[in-house]
């Protein structure tokens, strides 16, 4: 009985996990699951949507790297491999505020450290500090642009503490940025023709500009951190240098031509002044300088043209307009009306289309009436009966005139198209400009016999010289360049300039012609003073009157080649405006050219027969003064002059 009444008991003993505490659970477990899901989902879409910003705020709280590798720009060399224009190492020293803010110790030992090795004053680095506390990366104005030398001693301190175990430390939050800056060696050389660059490495104007995508390279970048084990985690991409660019100028001879115009403004003074030297046979650009020059290496200031009143006078419109014209290169960018440095072009034409011979004769009484107006020459009472090959060394207007008519208004204006003229010549320089031709139509009685000695259209000093290069080298007009080969950081050759033969513009036997009428131009005409002993020179003058003519302005010229025969070295000068009385008289500019010519063309490994190979000085291959006893741009007393007579008042024409 007692058994039965304990298994009774425990029978009716209740149920500890009752169906509604099932219940109660299984609810539980659903929230619980849809919180940890909610939870998931809010997790995956913050990821998703700021995942890079946190990891950002991760990597801050670390020690970590994010450096830019700058490239080093490409150099600019002469043809002899002399350096114009160079990229230069240089250091920014670098603060990192948030290191150094985190131990006053070290903040105290760094900025002390600094002061000693700069001299600086470290308020302005407190005043940084304050200002970005929680930057990691930040310039220090006076700190920038620092020599290696600069730098040396304070970066071996760097070294020597890193070695240090982490509690002795005592410099943190300080390194040097690599930068490269650009430094032109040889100041104002070549200054128009190189150009400059902005400090984005941009280049602007010359060959820093037209060139710029083959000198500038590509940035690389070094990330690194200190991950969680303390273990430093480093990617870097390396910086690719920009290539270099070899001209064919020689830095020589270009100092010797800038060399020249400085002294000519000196002793006599001009508006302005162009040469130009040139290898006919290739459309190698050997020299080319003018009176509008800079410093490289300080392209915004005036000083070297201009006073220090004048600068202190200038607005801001007409400054820039002055930095303009000073960066322009004038050979290739002013246009001009050439005078008679054009007629052997109206000759060439008249030759190879056959109607004008070598053996034909123009008489001339001094003045010639075209369509009812009276054009004169240079020689009032006239040159009498004169020769082809007299019509060039006596310059005599109105034997062109008579060529120009029987040449036509029709082929006239062929052969302008032909020689370049009206046209851009596409040299690897920019800023070129076309000048300014007239059109067949336009070409009426006057204008062609104007045109035909040079006068009512304009050109510019590198289609001048282009041009009568053809006439000279057998009838191949070769593309003017600059640029002699590009080479890479290594010096290997990656790409070369050929030379670039765009058309014919003679035949052989009237370039032969030309020679023989050039040399004679020398020898006994009116440029007997560009005449350089021992040397044969072949060349033409020019006396171009400005408008308006009542002004009485000029622009003198020569345009020449060494030797005569087979010409290595066409050579061009123009002096705008001379500041004489009397400016008609090309004499100015033969024997500027004479002068130049004696000491280029052993540069240029022409040589006389009394002429010893030069030896370049030390100083970037400077040559030696050697300057002739007369005067440059100086008539001699007594000397006849050899454009004899002047235009009449009132022409239309400049006539020579």
């Amino acid at each position: 009985m007692v058994i039965r009444r304990r298994v009774h008991r425990i029978r009716k003993r209740p149920k500890r996990f009752t169906r509604g505490m099932k219940k109660t659970l299984f609810l539980f477990l659903v929230f619980v699951f849809l919180l940890f899901t909610a939870l998931g989902v809010r997790i995956y879409t913050l990821n998703r949507d700021n995942g890079d910003a946190y990891k950002k705020q991760v990597f801050s709280q670390q020690s970590y790297t994010n450096k830019v590798l700058n490239y080093r720009r490409g150099a600019i060399k002469d043809r002899n491999g002399t350096i114009l224009a160079q990229s230069v190492r240089k250091f920014n020293l670098i603060l990192e505020p948030r290191t150094i803010l985190a131990d006053p110790e070290v903040k105290a030992d760094t900025l002390a450290m600094i002061a000693r090795y700069f001299s600086f004053d470290t308020g302005i680095i407190e005043q940084i500090l304050a200002e970005h506390p929680e930057s990691m990366y930040q310039h220090v104005e006076g700190l920038k642009e620092l020599t290696r030398k600069q730098i040396s001693g304070f970066q071996e301190e760097i070294e020597e503490n890193k070695k240090k175990k982490k509690d002795k430390k005592k410099i943190q939050g300080v390194w040097f940025e690599e930068i490269f800056t650009r430094e032109y060696p040889l100041d104002t050389i070549c200054a128009n023709v190189v150009g400059f660059t902005s400090s984005e490495n941009q280049g602007t104007y010359g060959v820093e500009g037209s060139y710029n995508d083959r000198l500038n390279g590509k940035n690389g970048r070094e990330y690194g951190y200190f991950d969680a084990n303390m273990d430093f985690q480093r990617t870097v991409k390396k910086a690719m240098n920009g290539n270099s660019v070899v001209l064919t100028l020689d830095a020589n001879v270009q100092r010797i031509v800038e060399q020249q115009i400085k002294k000519y403004n000196k002793d006599v003074g001009a508006k302005n002044i162009g040469v130009l030297v040139m290898n006919p046979k290739n459309g190698e650009i050997l020299a080319m300088a003018s009176q509008n020059s800079y410093n490289l290496n300080e392209p915004r200031d005036l000083s070297l043209m201009y006073t220090q009143e004048e600068i202190a006078g200038m607005d801001e419109e007409t400054t820039t307009k002055n930095l303009m014209t000073m960066w322009s290169n004038f050979c290739i960018a002013h246009d001009y009306e050439p005078g008679s440095t054009f007629k052997p072009f109206t000759v060439a034409a008249a030759l190879d289309e056959g109607t004008v011979k070598d053996s034909d004769s123009f008489a001339c009484s001094g003045v010639r009436n075209v369509a009812g107006t009276e054009i004169h020459c240079a020689v009032r009472s006239g040159h009498g009966v004169v020769s082809l090959q007299q019509s060039l060394m006596e310059s005599c207007n109105s034997a062109l005139m008579k060529i120009g008519e029987d040449l036509g208004r029709t082929n006239f204006s062929k052969y302008n198209k032909i020689f370049g003229f009206g046209q851009r010549t596409g040299i690897d320089l920019p800023g070129e400009s076309a000048g300014l031709i007239h059109t067949e139509e336009e070409l009426n009685p006057v204008e062609l016999a104007t045109s035909s000695f040079g006068q009512t259209q304009t050109v510019t000093m590198v289609q001048m010289a282009a041009g009568f290069s053809s006439l000279l080298n057998g009838g191949n007009y070769y593309q003017p360049h600059i640029v002699k080969e590009i080479q890479n950081e290594n010096g290997a050759v990656v790409e070369s300039t050929e030379p670039v033969v765009v058309k014919r513009t003679v035949s052989e036997a009237t370039s032969r012609l030309i020679r023989k009428y050039m040399k004679a131009t020398v020898e006994e005409g009116t440029a007997k003073p560009a005449q350089v002993k021992g040397y044969s020179i072949g060349g033409k003058t020019g006396t171009a009157e400005k408008r308006p003519v009542t002004d009485k302005k000029y622009l003198v010229s020569f345009i020449g080649c060494v030797p005569a025969e087979d010409p290595q070295v066409v050579v061009y000068v123009i002096i705008d405006e001379p500041n004489v009385e009397d400016q008609a008289h090309s004499t100015y500019a033969t024997e500027y050219a004479s002068k130049i010519m004696k000491k280029i063309l052993p540069f240029l490994g022409i040589y006389s027969d009394a002429t010893e190979t030069p030896t370049p000085s030390a100083e970037d291959g400077q040559p030696a003064e050697n300057e002739p006893a007369q005067e440059d741009g100086q008539q001699k007393e007594n000397d006849p002059e050899p454009e004899d007579g002047k235009p009449a008042e009132g022409t239309p024409t400049e006539e020579e």
